[in-house]
């Protein structure tokens, strides 16, 4: 009888369990993925003792494969922490927070924007990241929709050997000894200039939309890195301002626009995570999409 009521229980569970492992799947393939061709990704690729990012744009068959030098120290975005680029992930682990640590310090720091991030255990090749992209147990914020479209753009690439592979100049940093002695290197302007050139997005140009930015949230140099983001990506930055008369509510990064600007609201949104919110009474009929900083 107790040998029943037992079996009775470690199959109850076992249902539960089932249930629950079936609702995250489901959770996964329908939640709203953000690759689209029109707009494409910018994903970093973590290896064992690498970081790549890897460049997708679809509507213009552009697959760029982007190494960097793996003696990069880079400044923790919400902090004043720096970090060597192949610690960025284990950090972010032990904060319990690791694709949105990774991704911001990362993409802040070269003035882009990273929308995603693929950890490889076992090398970080472009080929890897291919046959590992069907894998359930792959270690990515990336949805099985956005998995699925990708590695069927990728596939083709690679097959047709559209792949581009670059290395960051040498211009775009600094050299910097620390305090011990050994030798690190660190973004400087420079990057700028170059991402500006090779990560643009067509549909962004097209929509030719001229953004405003103000920096509300009294940390100084919040506005230029985003500015440098958003003109990475071929968006029209025509002011940079820090006016605290113009109060809102919400956090974060807060935009508003009374034209459509289809393409650039989604990057704003699904890649920045910027929140769109009704015109302040302060703001006039503008042309163009206010964002503030706060």
């Amino acid at each position: 009888m107790k040998a029943s009521i037992k079996d009775k229980i470690l199959l109850l569970l076992g249902g539960v369990f089932l249930f629950i492992l079936i609702g995250l799947l489901f959770y996964d393939v329908t939640r709203k993925g953000i690759f689209s061709k029109e707009i494409g990704l910018n994903i970093a690729v973590i290896g064992d003792s690498e970081v790549n990012v890897l460049l997708l744009r679809p509507e213009e068959g552009v697959v760029e494969w982007i190494k960097l030098p793996n003696n990069i120290k880079t400044k923790i975005y919400n902090s004043d922490a720096r970090y060597p680029i192949i610690s960025l992930w284990n950090y972010g682990v032990s904060e319990k927070n690791p694709f949105e640590i990774l991704e911001k310090s990362l993409g802040q720091s070269m003035g882009i924007i990273i929308a995603k991030t693929i950890k490889l255990n076992d090398g970080s090749l472009i080929e890897t990241v291919l046959g590992k992209l069907y894998q359930l147990s792959l270690i990515t914020d990336l949805s099985i929709r956005d998995r699925i479209l990708i590695r069927n753009f990728l596939a083709d690439a690679i097959n047709s050997k559209k792949i581009l592979e670059y290395s960051v100049p040498e211009m775009a940093f600094d050299r910097v000894i620390d305090p011990d002695g050994k030798e690190f290197l660190e973004f400087n302007q420079l990057v700028n200039l170059w991402t500006k050139n090779k990560f643009v997005i067509e549909a962004i140009l097209n929509e030719n939309a001229d953004i405003s930015i103000n920096n509300v949230s009294g940390v100084a140099g919040k506005g230029n890195i985003l500015a440098n983001q958003l003109e990475s990506t071929g968006m029209h930055v025509i002011e940079l301002k820090a006016d605290a008369n113009e109060q809102i509510e919400g956090q974060g990064c807060l935009f508003n626009t009374q034209k459509n600007f289809k393409t650039t609201e989604i990057v704003l949104n699904d890649l920045l995570k910027c929140t769109k919110i009704p015109a302040p009474s302060f703001v006039e009929n503008k042309e163009g999409i206010s964002v503030w900083i706060k």
